[in-house]
């Protein structure tokens, strides 16, 4: 019962990491469009530093996270003179959780619009970007 609930666990931390990181990326790349017609913002070089800093976080987190979980299995493992099985179900979940997140975006788009992950990513994302002045209008 505890290794599915931990294996459960392991899925739904990568699924709702990949929804954090979908987010961000969606809101880094639209967030100063201006539509069809009007004009569209650029990042500021503050801004493109700021943005690339956000975006290599979350692009490291996922694998940072991922590999702090190997280590506490592997440490526990060695405790336990046990077999590799554990390790490779808690690789395998992740990876599941990952590629389950981003099937369903592919497969039905409108569940990235209802995901309230993603929803928090994109208002985290756009908060940053408004209030430290990340875009602004080009000059002409």
């Amino acid at each position: 019962m505890v290794k599915k609930k931990r294996l459960l666990a392991i899925i739904l931390w990568s699924a709702s990491l990949t929804s954090l990181e979908m987010g961000v990326f969606i809101e880094g790349g639209w967030h100063g469009w201006g539509g069809f017609g009007d004009i569209s913002m650029e990042y500021t070089a503050a801004g493109g530093i700021g943005l690339s800093f956000l975006l290599s976080f979350l692009l490291s987190f996922i694998p940072m996270s991922v590999t702090a979980l190997f280590l506490i299995r592997m440490i526990s493992r060695i405790k336990k003179l046990g077999n590799i099985q554990g390790l490779l179900f808690d690789s395998v979940c992740a990876l599941f959780g990952i590629g389950m997140r981003l099937g369903s975006a592919l497969i039905s788009p409108f569940t990235v619009r209802i995901d309230p992950i993603v929803r928090l990513g994109r208002q985290v994302t756009a908060f940053l970007i408004d209030e430290l002045n990340w875009m602004g209008y080009p000059i002409p």
